[in-house]
């Protein structure tokens, strides 16, 4: 059965979770890169793996609350973070490449990272096992 307030629910606890995640990702980038004078592709690495970390536990626990650990989770988490990269790399040159404007571009890209990853994380990464059996989708 579909449970229309409790996807909602996820889907606000995911906005609020990705932009912690955002000021995160920026803060360690910008620290990084002004106080220890890390190269800028380096910052951007490092900060991206902290938020990753900090991502898959703050998804896991408070978005889509699933207590249980599975060995599979951290590999699916990256699998479906990796492939958002992917799809937020695409989309970027897609859309930059109809009206030449990086702020369009860069929206229209974030917004398809966000989608591709709460899709993933809620029915790939972080669901219930016996939801699957069951045939629950969420």
């Amino acid at each position: 059965m579909f449970d229309k307030r409790r996807l909602v629910s996820e889907v606000l606890r995911f906005m609020l979770v990705s932009g912690a995640a955002f000021m995160i990702d920026a803060l360690v980038y910008v620290g990084l890169k002004s106080t220890f004078e890390i190269d800028g592709s380096w910052s951007k690495r490092i900060s991206f793996s902290c938020v990753s970390v900090w991502g898959f536990f703050a998804h896991k626990h408070f978005t889509f609350r699933h207590r249980p650990f599975r060995p599979s989770e951290p590999m699916r988490f990256a699998l479906v973070y990796l492939s958002g990269w992917v799809v937020n790399s695409l989309v970027y040159d897609a859309t930059i490449n109809l009206d030449h404007s990086a702020t369009p571009a860069f929206l229209v890209a974030t917004f398809a990272w966000a989608c591709w990853n709460f899709i993933g994380q809620k029915w790939f990464v972080f669901v219930d096992p016996s939801s699957r059996r069951a045939g629950k989708t969420g």
